[in-house]
């Protein structure tokens, strides 16, 4: 990773863009797990507050999940993947509407299971 120390950028923000363009172009993949805070701070000789800055806005951004005991891992979808997905989830929810569940039924289970999972 290139960091220019004397940029009017800040450091996280370099950490931060150079990461979304690693991810982007599938340097680093879909579920691959980033190294620890710690260990990037290092190789970089910076202090892990700013790494850890990086971290939570590629949180905010989507590209990563922070996943107990595993760390940070990226979840980044491509357009293409995005596109895909909403297909695959359209069809899904058109074929329980076909078997006769109101949205309201769909949405309803969809909160309890979220609720189940956090």
């Amino acid at each position: 990773m290139d960091l220019r120390y004397g940029s009017k950028t800040p450091i996280y923000e370099q950490i931060y863009d150079q990461y979304v363009h690693l991810i982007e172009l599938g340097a680093i993949k879909k579920g691959e797990t980033l190294p620890s805070v710690r260990d990037i701070a290092l190789s970089l000789g910076v202090n892990p507050n700013t790494v850890q800055r990086a971290m939570i806005e590629l949180q905010k951004a989507g590209y990563i999940a922070s996943i107990p005991k595993k760390g940070n891992v990226v979840s980044y979808f491509s357009d293409e993947e995005k596109k895909k997905r909403e297909v695959l989830l359209k069809g899904k929810i058109d074929e329980l509407l076909s078997s006769g569940f109101t949205l309201e039924e769909i949405n309803n289970h969809i909160v309890r299971r979220m609720e189940k999972n956090d």
